[in-house]
């Protein structure tokens, strides 16, 4: 599952030549793609001005013989828990390796969705830290612990992924579980860290900038006794100051406060044997982030304070969004988390190879912030830190190799526990005729314990039927269990009253669930040349369902599981037209989707938000990569994603008929160009290069009811729902290994143009509160990077 990419580079004509994303290589020297100098070289140019220039006026021009032959090197992937061509690989997949990663700035998972068409990364109003991944329109519900797309950071899922010293990081799209640990209906993500080495190299990376950026990250790794024992540390430390400021209480938000590391420890006994044991550590203590007030409706519950609430949103719209004036103090987010992963291989034969990762993790996390977005108490919410939760997992894997017959059979378990804790304490503006006639503000606290767990049995099978043509068969059965409770919500009318220590005698009994599910793959793959390949798969998927922790309703105690039909067909190759190598993937998908999950805001008192089932749903697009290099110091990649993803009939209880909204989080068109441009430098000066990723998407759905269909109270959700697109361009230059000294200093700059755009929303404007709040993206980044390399990069 999680291994190695392959970047991808022209180089002239010659041996064969094949990259690791750690960098090793044989064959041809090559050079990198370019992508085209702007803003960024500029900057780059102003640091080193003179050196730079009169380097590259007295190296020697590039070639520009039109029949000159280049080859991008193999992307080599590992969706199917084997090192394989990414040309041969029938599924849709995009490998991001460590250089990429780098070059283009991806430094958290916030970034990733402008990398990776086809995949949207969101986040809640409240957190940026709490990140919703959707693919092909299938992501993760509120709340929920069954997200629609699992990322994997060292084979294991949901450990964390802290994007330090990786690999590289793979995409992979449409339904998994026949290989994987977890079900999945929209795709995973695989997060793979830096092994330990048998040769000594590291690095340590500063980087400073505006806002008072201040960050360091270092790597090391090497043998202790030869290929016996070899280790790696890593770290990172990330500071910034907010860019955000609250005009009420002073505090910056927004701001950027974690640190990490892990370290790892191979080793290897006897000859076919090997464990790895790997640690990591991540803790993040910031301010919240700058939700703010956007969008209002009069209801019977804030027609006392309605007149504030305009007031409140005037003024917010006169500063615009990177001032906010909110209410509610303390504002902070908080993650604490610790675990180990242990992975053992041990390759009995040439036939057969057995394979363990268990892994354990303890983490907390606690957040506070003012959901309203307003100086007026609409809706303030507290998610206290309390006792840390545990997760563990396990798998066990059968490699198997004979003849024409490649496959893996394995067994996954996983296990989650959230002890007794405070879900949420919540402060809430509510009218109560004969008890709150003209509005107050009522505590909420809820007090509640979970459990889940998975069990499953998978297998595929990959039948070479000739040595062009291929089958593939999979199939997974699963057991998810869940548990709820007991669990209770106390109300508090006043401050008066004693706040809760505990359960009382009417808390709710325990409630147990489980989900079964049987799910498959199918593929056919077609070799019909070397750099050509077409294929064509159907799978199907499955999320469990759960219990919704805050439901006031009987009937909303419990969701359904949502099941997928995928279909997909796609070609990839290479081609080389007049001496320009192209690299190119297309793919078309159709998706029947049922039972889909998706979260509601009730008007209830106190306030509640469930997971309810739509009923069906239908998804169709088509994906576009292609990477062209016309010579060996000029390349620019294009990856566009269309996307239709609706619901075909969808009636919910409380907002009636929601046919046709479009599935949450899903722009129709994405699209990224990355053109990039490699300077001639003298032999000996290092490599001088610059490139800007512009990133395109249409406008999205933040809520699925934002098609009215003649209802007044989902045209008025639709209002807070219904974002815009935007286009947001990210410039950069890089010289590297300058004079041999294994130095190397980059300039970027994130954001160019400064835009304006939202990256999550919280509308609870068809709820008692009438309030819509917005979160905007990051503004410019400016900064410069200086990194030393020690060995083998």
């Amino acid at each position: 599952m999680a291994g190695k990419t392959f970047h991808q580079r022209p180089q002239r004509a010659g041996p064969a030549r094949r990259e690791t994303m750690n960098g090793h290589a044989s064959g041809a020297n090559s050079a990198r793609p370019i992508r085209k100098l702007g803003l960024a070289g500029l900057m780059f140019a102003t640091c080193l001005t003179a050196p730079a220039f009169a380097l590259a006026q007295q190296a020697t021009p590039p070639s520009s013989d039109p029949n000159q032959a280049f080859v991008l090197d193999d992307i080599v992937v590992t969706a199917r828990r084997r090192e394989e061509r990414l040309q041969e690989v029938p599924v849709a997949v995009t490998a991001l390796s460590e250089e990429v990663l780098e070059e283009k700035g991806v430094r958290d998972a916030n970034d990733l969705g402008q990398v990776a068409p086809g995949l949207s990364v969101q986040n809640t109003t409240a957190n940026r830290n709490n990140i919703t991944y959707s693919i092909r329109g299938q992501g993760q519900a509120f709340g929920q612990n069954s997200p629609g797309v699992v990322p994997y950071f060292a084979e294991v899922p949901s450990f964390g992924d802290a994007i330090f010293d990786l690999q590289g990081i793979q995409v992979l799209k449409g339904p998994q579980g026949t290989l994987f640990g977890r079900n999945t209906t929209g795709g995973a993500i695989l997060f793979t860290p830096r092994a330990p080495s048998e040769e000594l190299n590291g690095y340590v990376l500063g980087r400073v900038g505006n806002y008072n950026r201040r960050d360091i990250e270092f790597g090391l790794g090497g043998p202790i006794l030869g290929d016996k024992l070899m280790f790696r540390v890593a770290g990172q430390v990330l500071r910034r100051d907010g860019y955000t400021k609250n005009v009420a209480t002073g505090d910056k938000m927004d701001d950027e406060h974690r640190q990490a590391w892990r370290a790892s420890l191979t080793a290897r006994p006897f000859e076919g044997f090997e464990n790895t044991l790997l640690y990591q550590d991540v803790n993040v203590d910031e301010a919240g982030s700058g939700l703010l007030l956007s969008v209002i409706t009069p209801t019977f519950s804030n027609e006392p304070v309605y007149a504030q609430l305009q007031a409140a949103l005037a003024a917010q719209n006169a500063r615009g969004p990177r001032s906010i004036a909110t209410n509610y103090e303390p504002d902070f987010i908080k993650l604490d988390s610790q675990g180990w992963i242990n992975t053992t291989n041990w390759l009995i034969n040439e036939h057969l190879t057995l394979k363990n990762i268990y892994s354990t993790r303890r983490f907390t996390a606690g957040q506070s912030y003012d959901l309203d977005g307003s100086p007026v108490t609409i809706l303030h919410v507290t998610n206290p830190v309390g006792p840390k939760s545990k997760s563990t997992s396990e798998e066990v894997q059968a490699q198997f190799n004979f003849g024409n017959i490649n496959g893996v059979l394995g067994y996954f378990t996983e296990d989650t526990k959230t002890p007794l804790i405070y879900g949420f304490d919540t402060r809430q503006f509510v009218r109560i005729p004969g008890l709150l006639p003209n509005g107050g503000v009522i505590q909420a606290v809820n007090i509640a314990q979970s459990t889940s767990g998975s069990e499953a049995y998978f297998g595929q099978v990959d039948w070479a039927v000739t040595d062009r043509f291929t089958l593939t068969g999979g199939v997974r059965k699963t057991t998810d269990e869940r548990s709820s409770g007991p669990s209770e919500t106390f109300v508090l009318f006043s401050p008066l009253q004693p706040y809760p220590t505990g359960l009382s005698a009417a808390a709710g009994k325990r409630l147990f669930v489980s989900f079964e599910a049987t799910t498959w793959n199918v593929a056919a793959n077609y070799q019909v040349s070397h750099d050509l390949n077409v294929y064509a798969t159907v799978r199907k998927g499955f999320k469990s369902g759960g219990f919704n922790g805050t439901a006031i309703n009987p009937a909303d105690q419990f969701f359904k599981p949502e099941e997928v039909t995928d279909y997909e067909a796609g070609v990839k190759g290479l081609a080389n037209l007049s001496g320009w190598q192209v690299r190119y993937a297309i793919d078309a998908f159709y998706d029947d989707y049922t039972n889909i999950q998706r979260f509601v805001n009730l008007a209830t008192v106190p306030a509640s938000t469930v997971t309810r089932n739509a009923a069906t749903g239908s998804i169709k697009g088509v994906d576009l990569d292609v990477t062209v290099a016309p010579t060996d110091w000029l390349s620019a990649s294009v990856q566009y994603t269309y996307l239709d993803a609706k619901y075909d009939s969808y009636n919910d209880a409380l907002l009636g008929d929601l046919s046709n909204s479009r599935f949450p989080n899903t722009p129709k068109h994405q699209l990224n160009f990355t053109p990039r441009v490699e300077f001639p430098m003298p032999e000996g000066m290092g490599e001088l290069s610059a490139l800007a990723s512009i990133y395109h998407q249409t406008g999205i759905a933040t809520d699925p009811a934002n098609v009215p269909n003649g209802n007044a109270l989902v045209a008025l959700s639709s209002a807070g729902t219904n974002i815009e697109g935007y286009t947001r361009v990210d410039l950069r230059a890089d010289w590297r290994n300058i004079k041999g000294t294994g130095v190397s200093a980059a300039a970027f700059v994130r954001n160019a143009t400064n835009k304006d755009y939202i990256t999550g929303t919280n509308n609870q404007l068809t709820s008692q509160f009438g309030v819509a709040t917005y979160l905007y993206g990051q503004p410019r980044f400016i900064g410069v990077e200086l990194r030393f390399d020690l060995g083998t990069r």
